[in-house]
């Protein structure tokens, strides 16, 4: 059934899927996905009526915590959904166009993850609307917010058009700079921040960029390989490997440079790069970045692509927490009763607010491919 071109399931086959949900024959990922949506929803709740005082560990000295790590991380991821489709659309379009609907979505379902997270983070989400009515042009988090929400409408308006086969370069186009102003923007953010050295750089901006693809890209290969294993069409796995290799290798590049950047100099606050060091190198470098590598090198295969897109996911969310906490490691004004090093650890309900957001992607991802959502029908249009 098709409302305005969309395709919409048919009533028969969502009444199917939900007698099968009824029966315990839903699929395991829909079921734990559920219990964590549940779970979340209760530390989302708990956070709203009790406060963030008596629930979340961050304080004066450590203002961002998980929650921030976990908004930053999906939305890009989102991102990295986005450039995947452009790359795919003009590179490889035939074989691409019937996972296109599909990653465009999950591009989508992330943002607004990361948005719910950012949501628990904030407060008083009624006031949002508060940047509108009063702009702060000079202000990187204003620009965010104007983009994050442009970004957010231009990824409906291009899924809209996927699923009405309409093939639109202005419109693809469109999708693919909006989000790199809006990350670009997110990463200005950060790297505007003077006062925090393990932030304040013009290589941020780049570096959320392709980190953002690189995470996105993870996600989307992990749907072409279920997908390409369900179908028997191998013909995606390739293309995706090879995104994956360049992505890799874009953040190991940019990884590098901010560690080099970082202990070279003597400035105060930046002995956070020196202390960090090895942990940087075994892990951010190592485990996040080369041992995905190796695998996509010697294992060209289902399985490979699988793993080291699942260890990519994994990494690169330790690494967004590593560089919003990190930042606040050494106290920008010295003071006689305070630390010389600031330690910060969540608390279980902002890692329930990570097991909401991880719950409802993967629930609403999972429902709506069982229940034929991202079926197309009809001819391109152009």
């Amino acid at each position: 059934m098709q409302i305005y071109g969309v395709f919409v399931p048919e009533k028969e086959r969502l009444l199917s899927y939900f007698s099968l949900f009824k029966q315990g024959k839903g699929g395991l990922i829909v079921y734990l996905s559920l219990i964590g949506l549940i779970l979340g929803g209760t530390g989302f709740a708990s956070i709203f009526i009790l406060g963030h005082g008596h629930t979340i560990n961050t304080s004066s000295l450590v203002p961002w915590g998980l929650q921030i790590s976990t908004y930053v991380y999906f939305a890009l991821v989102s991102g990295g959904c986005i450039f995947t489709n452009f790359i795919g659309n003009m590179f490889f379009h035939e074989k691409y166009k019937p996972l296109a609907s599909r990653v465009i979505f999950m591009g989508l379902i992330t943002a607004i993850a990361g948005f719910a997270s950012l949501a628990s983070e904030l407060g008083h989400v009624e006031r949002m609307y508060l940047f509108m009515v009063s702009p702060n042009p000079t202000s990187p988090m204003f620009w965010m917010s104007v983009w994050y929400t442009a970004d957010i409408s231009i990824l409906l308006v291009e899924y809209v058009n996927i699923q009405r086969h309409v093939h639109s370069k202005a419109m693809l186009y469109a999708s693919f700079i909006i989000p790199i102003i809006t990350y670009c923007s997110l990463g200005s953010l950060f790297g505007a921040v003077g006062t925090m050295p393990y932030y304040y750089s013009s290589l941020l901006p780049i570096y959320f960029l392709f980190s953002g693809f690189l995470s996105g890209n993870a996600l989307c290969a992990v749907i072409v390989a279920l997908h390409s294993k369900t179908t028997g069409n191998m013909r995606l796995v390739k293309p995706f490997i090879r995104l994956q290799k360049i992505g890799l290798a874009s953040v190991f590049v940019l990884t590098f440079c901010r560690i080099i950047i970082g202990l070279a100099s003597n400035l105060s606050g930046y002995e956070v790069f020196r202390e960090t060091f090895f942990q940087n190198v075994i892990f951010g470098i190592v485990c996040a970045l080369i041992v995905p590598f190796t695998i996509l090198m010697y294992r060209r295969t289902i399985g490979g692509l699988i793993l080291s897109s699942l260890l990519v996911l994994f990494t690169q969310f330790m690494a967004r927490l590593d560089l919003v906490v990190e930042g606040f490691r050494v106290p920008v004004f010295r003071a006689y009763d305070m630390p010389e090093r600031i330690s910060y650890f969540p608390s279980i309900f902002e890692m329930l607010v990570v097991l909401a957001s991880v719950s409802l992607v993967a629930l609403v991802y999972v429902v709506c491919e069982k229940t034929g959502l991202f079926e197309i029908a009809g001819k391109e249009t152009h």
